[in-house]
């Protein structure tokens, strides 16, 4: 500390009163940026009011809830793709087990959204010559 003081009055009373004006001005930029009103040009319109006249322009639609199209029954799971082997209702739900080949099983689930079902889980298990596909279904909470 005392080597700075040292150079500190070293320097000539011109040089050690630009350097503090150069010091006050660095503070006085500093705060300028750092204020908490930004800066606002005099001609430009205050952003409030801008976002006043763009906001209206924006119209909100509601979502409108899809319309089922049918009521979900476990025999309209029949297809050329698929073949009923039991159904077990639960509650809004139950278990469906289906013999299908392999690109009969995603448009089941098609099937299902349509008639406003969630698939809870699911199986998969190769047999003779059809996959056994086993689905615990529930209805969607939407309902």
């Amino acid at each position: 500390m005392q080597r700075f003081a040292d150079r500190w009055c070293d320097f000539s009373p011109k040089v050690r009163l630009g350097i503090g004006l150069m010091m006050l001005a660095g503070l006085v930029v500093v705060g300028r940026f750092c204020s908490r009103e930004p800066f606002i040009e005099p001609d430009l319109p205050p952003l409030n009011a801008l976002w006043q006249k763009i906001m209206p322009l924006l119209t909100v639609t509601p979502r409108e809830l899809p319309v089922l199209s049918k009521p979900f029954s476990a025999l309209d799971m029949d297809s050329p793709g698929s073949r009923v082997v039991s159904w077990q209702p639960a509650g809004s739900g139950g278990e469906l087990t289906l013999e299908a080949n392999w690109p009969g099983i995603p448009p089941l689930f098609n099937q299902l959204a349509e008639r406003g079902r969630a698939v809870r889980g699911f199986s998969i298990q190769p047999e003779q010559q059809h996959l056994r596909l086993t689905l615990l279904i529930e209805a969607n909470g939407d309902d």
